[in-house]
C-alpha cells in the first residue's frame, strides 16, 4: 500500500493498543510516523523499534504528558523546531475508568474531559494552525458515545462530545481544506481481555451481528480510509467499527 506516501502522521497514545495497530497500518502505507507518548519508555522504544522494520519511511517520537494543559502546544512547538509540518493527526490517546454516578468526584471527571475532550480540540487547534494546504483528522470515539455502559457516564459523555466536536471543527476547517472525521470502535481484543472481563466478552459475542470481537486491524483500516484520498469529500462523519453492535435491539 501506497496510499500515505509522502505524508506524515502524528498518532497520539501510539504505543500499544488501537494506537499501536493505527501505526503499523499508516507505516505499511508509507506514511512518515511521528509517534506520540507520554515519555521514552521502554515500551515506546519497543514499539518504535518494531514500526521501523515495516516501513522506509522515518518513524520519529514525540512526547508530553496531557496531565500538562501546555503539552499539546508544545508538542507542535517541537514539531516546527525540527521543521516537520504534520499532514494527518490521528487523536487516540484516551482515559477510561470506571466510576458510579454517587461515587463521582469532580477530580473524575475533570480528567476524563481534559484528556479525551480538550486534548482533542487542542491538537485539533494547533494542527490547523501549521496545516499547509489542508490535512485530515481521526478522531478515535467508542461507541459508548452512542450508547453508554453503567459506570461510564463521564467517560461516554466525553467521548459524545468528541463526535460533536468532530462535526463542529469539519464545519469550521472546511475553508481550509481539512477534513475532520470520528471512529467509534465496538469492543476490540486485547491480551488477557477474555480473562479479565469474561461475562462481558460473553454477552458482546451473544449479541453482536457479525460474531466476533474487533481488533485493532479494524479501526486501523477504518483510520486509513478516512485519512487519506479515497475519503477526500468525507468530511465531519463518524464510522462506527463495531460488528453491528449498534444495530441490535434494546427491546
Amino acid at each position: 500500500m501506497t496510499e500515505l506516501t509522502g505524508k506524515r502522521v502524528l498518532i497520539t497514545g501510539s504505543k500499544g493498543g488501537i494506537g499501536f495497530a493505527i501505526a503499523k497500518k499508516f507505516a505499511e502505507a508509507g506514511a512518515e510516523l511521528v509517534l506520540h507518548a507520554r515519555n521514552e519508555s521502554p515500551e515506546f522504544i519497543e514499539a518504535k523499534t518494531k514500526l521501523s522494520k515495516l516501513s522506509m519511511a522515518d518513524i520519529s517520537g514525540v512526547f508530553g504528558d496531557f496531565s500538562n494543559q501546555d503539552a499539546c502546544k508544545q508538542i507542535f512547538e517541537t514539531l516546527m523546531k525540527d521543521q516537520k509540518t504534520v499532514d494527518v493527526l490521528v487523536n487516540n490517546a484516551a482515559t477510561q475508568t470506571l466510576s458510579a454516578l454517587t461515587d463521582m468526584s469532580g477530580t473524575k471527571v475533570r480528567e476524563m474531559l481534559e484528556i479525551n475532550l480538550q486534548v482533542p480540540i487542542l491538537m485539533t487547534r494547533y494542527f490547523a494552525e501549521q496545516a499547509q494546504g489542508g490535512g485530515s483528522i481521526v478522531n478515535i470515539c467508542s461507541i459508548e458515545a452512542l450508547t453508554p455502559a453503567l459506570n461510564h457516564s463521564h467517560y461516554a459523555a466525553s467521548k459524545a462530545g468528541l463526535i460533536n466536536f468532530t462535526k463542529a471543527s469539519a464545519l469550521e476547517l472546511g475553508p481550509k481544506k481539512i477534513r475532520v472525521n470520528s471512529i467509534c470502535p465496538g469492543l476490540i481484543d486485547r491480551q488477557n481481555l477474555k480473562q479479565d472481563w469474561p461475562d462481558g466478552v460473553k454477552s458482546w459475542l451473544g449479541a453482536v451481528p457479525l460474531g466476533r470481537l474487533g481488533t485493532g486491524e479494524d479501526v486501523a483500516n477504518a483510520a486509513l480510509f478516512l485519512a487519506g484520498d479515497h475519503a477526500k469529500f468525507i468530511t465531519g462523519a463518524n464510522l462506527t467499527v463495531d460488528g453491528g453492535m449498534d444495530c441490535v435491539p434494546s427491546w
